[in-house]
């Protein structure tokens, strides 16, 4: 495989992002994001790929296998990023699968089945939500949230009409289980614990489950000054209480974390009381019966920090993301292909959420982590070591080539 044009290709498109951000800022739905899509899409089409966008907005190349009467084995990821992200959470899973589709092609070697490179839509988390295109794909989005308005990002299904999706199409699953034979994907590991065991590669077991809250807290804004402790409608103190909740309930429960990690406060001025604070809570664990237990603790010490101050709160979106454990014979397919160049056989699981905890809840799924540098993600740090990402293109590799073998 070609390591170097999959480095190229990576420092390509990592140039693609929003003006006056640091890092690689290529946001969901953003002009960049638009420009990155174009992007890839010419890079799909010089590898011989038969190219298209869905209807939930993923990014689809797909190359022909010798039988036409098998269901794909799909290979993906995504290129959106956080805000002053780095340039290989989700871009090296995509790459790769392209680097995989392409050296197929130019070894003239051509699979039982079709394969198809899919870059989902917005799977990092925005206004608009996450996981966008893979769960249009597998589950669908209702009209609730196709519909949400959210100030300066607009509606969902306007941004996905915008991408060339039809958002008049994903009220049902695009796909059925049927219609893919296994779902794999790449992506950097965005933890220590390869680094911290010496290891390139490795398979993960499952991916946790989430639950992710955007709730607005109103209460009365008064000058800071004249109004009486006793007199306060203040907004933003049971939000203060709620962050050090989560911290000391998540501290409490090991292999559970839970993060507030965007907040606005209204007017948002050093001597008024706060008015309005719109702010964002999310908790995960492999176990589904924990998440609820943070959630319904946070949410009655939350109810009556409010009452205590009669101030008001709403849920404005809320969205789970169930736990999924891959089944055992595609972990062991990955950790075999890793045993096979790396010479070590580790499986793990991921604290972070991904497009194949959508497709894994239905199809065969397999993934595959790459060890990061100080365990470090979502942010301009992010690095992988070129060595680790041939370990890991040869080892992905193998594990599409099984995969067809096996049926």
């Amino acid at each position: 495989m070609n390591i170097a044009r999959i480095a190229q290709h990576l420092g390509q498109l990592s140039e693609i992002r929003e003006p006056d951000t640091a890092g690689t800022t290529r946001r969901a739905f953003t002009p960049a994001y638009r420009v990155g899509r174009a992007w890839l899409a010419e890079r799909m089409q010089a590898a011989g790929l038969q190219v298209r966008v869905d209807a939930g907005g993923n990014l689809i190349g797909r190359l022909p296998g010798s039988d036409a009467t098998l269901a794909p084995i799909v290979l993906g990821s995504h290129t959106d990023t956080v805000m002053a992200g780095g340039m290989y959470d989700g871009a090296l899973g995509v790459l790769t699968a392209l680097e995989v589709a392409t050296t197929l092609r130019e070894q003239g070697h051509v699979l039982r089945h079709p394969l198809e490179v899919v870059d989902f839509l917005a799977e990092e988390s925005t206004p608009l939500g996450s996981l966008i295109g893979s769960t249009a794909m597998m589950m669908g989005l209702p009209d609730d949230v196709l519909d949400r308005h959210i100030p300066d990002w607009g509606n969902l299904r306007v941004a996905i009409d915008a991408v060339g999706g039809d958002s008049r199409a994903v009220h049902q699953p695009l796909r059925h289980a049927s219609d893919i034979a296994a779902y794999l994907e790449l992506h950097i590991e965005q933890g220590p614990v390869l680094e911290a065991r010496d290891v390139a590669v490795a398979a993960v077991t499952g991916i946790v489950g989430i639950r992710r809250a955007d709730i607005v807290c109103r209460g009365r804004a008064d000058h800071a000054g004249t109004a009486t402790m006793d007199w306060r409608h203040d907004a933003l103190v049971p939000v203060a209480e709620l962050i050090t909740a989560a911290e000391r309930i998540a501290r409490a429960q090991p292999g559970c974390v839970a993060t507030v990690g965007s907040l606005q406060v209204l007017p948002n001025q050093s001597n008024v009381v706060p008015s309005t604070v719109r702010f964002s809570v999310e908790m995960r664990s492999m176990v589904w019966a924990e998440v609820e237990q943070m959630w319904h603790a946070l949410e009655q010490l939350f109810t009556q920090a409010c009452q205590i101050r009669h101030v008001e709160y709403d849920i404005v979106f809320m969205h789970d993301s169930q736990p999924v454990q891959f089944a055992p014979d595609m972990v062991d397919c990955i950790a075999d292909a890793c045993a096979h160049y790396s010479g070590h056989r580790v499986c793990m699981p991921s604290g972070a959420g991904h497009d194949a905890g959508i497709l894994g809840l239905s199809v065969p799924t397999g993934m595959l982590f790459v060890r990061t540098k100080d365990g470090r993600s979502h942010c301009p740090e992010e690095f992988a070591a070129p060595a680790d990402i041939a370990v890991a293109a040869h080892a992905f590799m193998r594990a599409v080539q099984h995969l067809d073998q096996r049926g």
